[in-house]
């Protein structure tokens, strides 16, 4: 229990900002937008699930002025009909990737059930919340904004990690 207390408080130590969702959603979905449309080199996402327009809005915005827009996403879950992965597969500068998680027994593959976001190596979001309307309105969530450079080194590790396993996203593989 004590070393859960402490590595929670050294976690919160270097945060920007959190938010607790669905309380705080609505000051979320716009601190996560805003920093995408003022992005100026890069963006990388991880993410199991993403559904939320007023999101992919702000990586169109941030696709508009150049910004390189890497997004891993779950195989299985991005072809939900309301994912909206096909639709910023079409955009100039964003570049979809899509991974499954480990195989197992004979049953299939897990999950990509990673939520991360990294902007300008600068900033860190990341937390339990995936790029839903449930996650920012209904579910009990929460949201993270780092600025250490050291564990956003390690997420970028992890993240490049993901990037090797996964498949260039292909519209006419359908």
């Amino acid at each position: 229990m004590k070393v859960l207390i402490i590595v929670f408080l050294f976690i919160f130590s270097f945060s920007k900002e959190i938010y607790f969702l669905p309380k705080e959603g609505y000051k979320a979905q716009k601190e996560v937008c805003y920093l995408f449309t003022h992005a100026h080199k890069s963006i990388k996402i991880a993410m199991y699930a993403f559904t939320n327009k007023k999101i992919a809005k702000a990586l169109k915005i941030a696709s508009k002025h150049h910004i390189k827009i890497d997004i891993i996403a779950d195989k299985e879950e991005s072809e939900y009909k309301r994912s909206v992965i096909k639709n910023l597969a079409l955009i100039k500068n964003i570049n979809i990737f899509l991974l499954h998680g480990k195989p197992y027994k004979k049953k299939g593959y897990g999950k990509l059930h990673a939520k991360i976001a990294i902007i300008d190596n600068k900033y860190l979001i990341t937390g339990s919340a995936n790029y839903t309307y449930s996650a920012f309105f209904k579910n009990y969530e929460y949201i993270i904004i780092h600025t250490d450079k050291n564990l956003i080194a390690k997420f970028n590790d992890f993240f490049y990690e993901l990037k090797q396993k996964a498949s260039a996203y292909r519209l006419s593989s359908k």
